[in-house]
Order: C-alpha cells, then structure tokens, then sequence
C-alpha cells in the first residue's frame, strides 16, 4: 500500500478562463513537492499528482487515489507562500469525487483556508482530515498511523478530525525553525516537462517559456498588510532563511536535471535580508548559471548595488506590490511605502537594467474612482514592462475579510468568487465604491493599459515583435463577469 498520495488538484478554467490554456503560467506546486520530499525522507512511500499541471478533472485526480489505494490522500489547496483561495473549490470536488470512487480512503485538506477555518473546512469539504497549519511532520505522523489502522488523530498536532457530527480540534503544530533541516522539493515526482513560465517572463523569448522551475529562499513575512493572507499558514507575520548554499545547491539541481532556466523565486519579500541575497548573487553568478529569474520584493528592501549584483545573477524581473497610487489608500492596508521610497526604487531598478512587473489594486478601503484613476496614471507613468491589475477581495484568514463579515459586506458564496480572472468574482467594494464599480474599473484599466500604442511600442523596442504581437492576442480574451451582466 502507498503511504501518501500528494494531490495538486485542477481549478485552472475557473480561476484563469480562456487565459488558462495559453497565457496563464503551469507553476509547480512547492508546498505538495516539499510535504512529498519530507515524507519520503522519513521512510514512507509517497507519490504526487499534480492534477493542475496534467489537466485532470476531479473525477480523473480520484480514478488516481483509488488505483493507488493510499493511506492517506493530502490535497494541497495553495503553492508554498501563497494565498491562493481558488485552489479550495478543486479541492472539495477531488475530495467528493474520492469518496465516491476510492471510499474507504482517507484525505486531508492543507493551506491558507484550511489553516484559516479548521472547522468550517472540515464541516463542509467532507474531508477526513484537516491540517491547520505548517505540519510536515504532523503529515508523517497522521500517514503512519493510518497504515498501521489506527483512525484516530487526536493526539496529531494541527489535524482536525470528526466523531460523528463532533469536531475534534487539536493545536496548532510548532514550524520548522530550521528550515536547512527541510529536504529539497521532489522534483522526480513532479511532471517537469509541463510546468510553463508567465509569458511575461519570456517576452525575449516566447518560445522558451518551458522548463520552469520554482524554489524558495525564505518561508513566511515579517509584514502585515490587511489585505494578504500568506501569513495565515504560520499564524502570524514570521521569516525565516534557507542558507545561501542550500538554495544554490537547489538551483544546481534543477538547471543539470532538468535544464531549468526560468526560475520563480516565490518568497513573498526576496530582499529582507540583503546580506542573504548579497551572498547568494556572488553564489549564481561563481557557478555560471544562465537563469531567467524573477523575485518579489518591496520597495523598501532595495538599492542600487544590490539590484545591479541581482542583475548580474540572472534576476531579470522584479515585481512590486505598490498597490495604489495615493498614499491615503495605501497607509488604509498598512502599506507604509511613501512615494519617494517608490521612485527611487523604480529608478535603480531600472538603471540595474531590470524589467518590473507593477501590482496595482483597486477597490481598497478607501478607494474612490478618482485614486483608482491615480493608480492607473501611476502605472502608465513609470513605463513598467508589464503589470498586474487586481481588484481587492477579501480574502480569508485576513483582517480585510473580518472587518467585512463585521460590516455586513456581501462576500462570495463559493471560493471561485476569490478568484481574480473568474466568471463569479466578487471584490469587497471600497467605502466609497460597489463590486461591480471596481470590477468594471479594473477590467477597462487593464484593456487601457495593454492596448496603449506607448505601451505596445516600448514592448517592441525592449523584446521584439512577438512580445507586441503576444500582448495583442491577449487582449481578445474577454472575461466574462456575472455580477457586469444584465
């Protein structure tokens, strides 16, 4: 018997629609390959199926749990430092489907929502198990247990678990303090030949969007902005640092396994410790890797000579969460970045020779049409090389939705209406302004954005003619919205 089956499940069409075939990245699920590596490393057998990157429905992920017959079933519902919520819908038909076709199976939902609302999730998915939590050895321990026959799990850090009708709750699980001590992700269970770069991050070249690979330099963030849910795992704002020769050790791997290029580096903020970064450039750059990289990082974190050694790295892009163009609407979420800090940024980023990607939200708090206009001209203004428009949700665990549910505001029914590119989003509204107010706002700004001949113009200088012609095609795809409907 198999001890554990690690499950990526499929939310793709809803949460991407037509983009989801061609534009949206294939990114490999860290947080199911790392849980996979540190169960193997304690001696149980495991596989994973990365039902995301393979395409399958449900129903085809739970024809895999019960020909496989595991101990456990554990389905991921977000990657390693993210908050993906969308993820939760796929993951509750997967859990329906095998109950239906592997019955008798035990599964197990982890992540943001799970860690967020342990009963709520337990009460509703139909799973067996809950983890609230990092747990990686309350997996283990659950797993063993399992195989061995025993249905119980009170006594496992961080699983919630039913009697019946009765929730039994447990304690959340200490984190791994160490994170050296963690095993490099199983890349060998991972199907590698799918995964697929941001187009994007290949505008130089659109044709080399695969291999793709992703890897971690810290896990968790020092900040607290109300709006972001990456937190919610570990219960609370936290960091902690792989060391610099662990992470290149890693990259070793992937770029003479599996010829990776394109690197995501999904810290949530890559540049808190710029002695770490600082270290580990000087690291890339000795073992002569040709990478494609791309890093988040906040405004606040970068200079000049740490951009340029980044640079020298192979880390072409940089995305930062600026958010709104007011400082108003930005100190509303906790977003301290005052706009000369922003600028200067911008500025050695762009003397480093580094692309930017600007992440721009509307519909905060405090957002009216007038500085969501000012987001907008913010935007156009810096000359990003790409940018993403979100509009604001209030996303579980964070304290944007608590204050929500307090005022009475309509959230979404089911967890597709998290997603940003789904039929059925539902933003929170600011003060001042509906759902439908911002969506609409922010589906005309990206349009305006992509489509602005400037725009298209600078693309083709920098990357050529096919980033343009790429850039054109995206723009036929038309989200359909219901709540713009009608």
């Amino acid at each position: 018997m198999l001890d554990l089956l690690c499950v990526y499940p499929n939310n793709r069409r809803r949460a991407f629609g037509s983009l989801g075939e061609t534009v949206a990245a294939v990114t490999p699920p860290l947080q199911t390959a790392l849980i996979a590596a540190f169960a193997r490393a304690r001696g149980l057998t495991v596989k994973v199926v990365d039902a995301d990157a393979e395409g399958l429905t449900a129903e085809e992920t739970a024809e895999r749990i019960a020909a496989e017959s595991p101990a456990l079933t554990c389905i991921s519902t977000d990657y390693l430092n993210s908050g993906d919520v969308t993820k939760m819908a796929a993951a509750e038909e997967t859990v329906a489907a095998a109950a239906e076709r592997a019955p008798g199976r035990p599964t197990m939902l982890e992540g943001v929502v799970p860690s967020a609302y342990p009963e709520r999730v337990l009460r509703e998915s139909g799973a067996d198990f809950v983890l609230q939590g990092e747990g990686f050895a309350s997996i283990v321990e659950l797993a063993r247990r399992l195989r061995g026959g025993d249905a119980g799990a009170v006594e496992v850090d961080g699983v919630w678990s039913r009697r019946g009708e009765e929730v039994l709750p447990s304690r959340r699980p200490p984190m791994e303090k160490d994170v050296d001590r963690l095993p490099m992700a199983a890349w060998d269970l991972l199907p590698m030949e799918r995964y697929r770069a941001h187009h994007w991050h290949c505008f130089d070249d659109l044709s080399r969007r695969r291999p793709y690979g992703s890897i971690y330099t810290n896990l968790g963030c020092p900040y607290a902005c109300t709006f972001c849910n990456v937190n919610v795992v570990y219960g609370g704002p936290s960091f902690r640092t792989r060391t610099t020769e662990n992470v290149v050790e890693e990259i070793d791997h992937l770029v003479r396994q599996y010829g990776v290029r394109n690197l995501r580096i999904v810290d949530n903020v890559f540049t808190v410790r710029k002695d770490l970064v600082d270290r580990l450039c000087d690291l890339i750059v000795r073992g002569g890797y040709d990478l494609n990289a791309w890093v988040y990082a906040r405004v606040e974190t970068v200079d000049y000579p740490l951009l340029t050694k980044m640079r020298q790295a192979g880390i072409r892009w940089v995305a930062y969460g600026i958010e709104a163009g007011t400082k108003e609407v930005r100190k509303g979420v906790a977003k301290g970045s005052s706009q000369d800090v922003i600028d200067r940024a911008i500025e050695a980023t762009q003397r480093a020779g580094i692309n930017i990607v600007g992440n721009f939200i509307f519909g905060l708090p405090d957002d009216t049409l007038d500085s969501m206009r000012a987001t907008l001209r913010m935007a156009k203004d810096y000359a990003f090389e790409y940018a993403n428009f979100y509009s604001a949700m209030a996303y579980p665990g964070t304290e944007l939705h608590e204050e929500a549910r307090a005022a009475g505001v309509e959230l979404p029914a089911s967890w597709d209406g998290y997603g940003q590119y789904s039929e059925s989003a539902l933003p929170t509204g600011s003060r001042h302004l509906s759902p439908a107010d911002v969506l609409r706002f922010r589906d005309q700004a990206f349009v305006e954005y992509f489509s602005d001949p400037a725009y298209l113009r600078r693309l083709e200088e920098r990357f050529g003619g096919e980033a343009a012609a790429f850039t054109r095609e995206i723009l036929k795809h038309r989200i359909r919205r219901r709540i713009l409907e009608g």
